[in-house]
């Protein structure tokens, strides 16, 4: 039987912190890689990564109130298989909440590769594609407020490392300057409050 790659553990410890509603923001589970010059929509998750999906699902265990997800396949799979169809949002990807001209940001993208772009940006750079990260944050804030203001349970919203890691950096201020958020891995909000690793930090304005 294949070895399983445990569930994110600051993530298991943020959602035991957290108080309901709440909701899971979320990179995708593991995909298969990305050959360059492929735009990646249509990337799949690997076994490991719908089985780690799955183990998180049952790990929520009670059926989730809503769910939204990037258009992406392996975003919307990754959705499923933690136990809800997801509507999906462009707010978590495609393009998101911080490109502004997404035909300049593809070319950036392809060019300078997603590590290098997504670095650059949570140091405030803008790569004249992209909106200051106070203000796509305020969007997705938006988003994720939308259900929570109407729910009264756990959602979840899976998306992708270029979104859910500038959220983490503005609202916790942590910079990944020596790491890079894992598949599966992310953020608990409330209304008030989002859980990174286990610790809370205000929704910083």
């Amino acid at each position: 039987m294949p070895t399983e790659a445990p569930l994110p553990p600051g993530l298991v410890a943020s959602i035991a912190a957290a108080d309901s509603p709440c909701v899971l923001l979320l990179r995708h589970s593991d995909r298969y890689s990305i050959a360059r010059g492929d735009d990646g929509y249509e990337t799949a998750l690997t076994p490991e990564g719908e089985r780690r999906a799955a183990a998180l699902g049952a790990h929520l265990g009670a059926p989730l109130d809503w769910a939204t997800s990037s258009p992406l396949l392996r975003c919307v799979r990754t959705a499923e298989l933690l136990g809800s169809t997801p509507t999906p949002s462009n707010l978590l990807g495609n393009p998101g909440p911080f490109v502004v001209h997404q035909d300049v940001g593809g070319r950036v993208w392809s060019r300078e590769g997603n590590e290098r772009v997504v670095r650059r940006q949570l140091q405030g750079e803008t790569w004249g594609c992209l909106r200051p990260m106070s203000d796509g944050v305020a969007l997705l804030d938006g988003l994720l407020d939308s259900f929570l203001t109407t729910g009264s349970g756990r959602g979840v919203a899976v998306s992708h490392d270029a979104i859910v890691m500038p959220y983490i950096r503005h609202h916790s201020g942590h910079d990944f300057a020596d790491d890079w958020l894992a598949p599966l891995d992310g953020v608990v909000v409330t209304r008030s409050s989002v859980f990174w690793r286990g610790r809370r930090f205000g929704r910083a304005a």
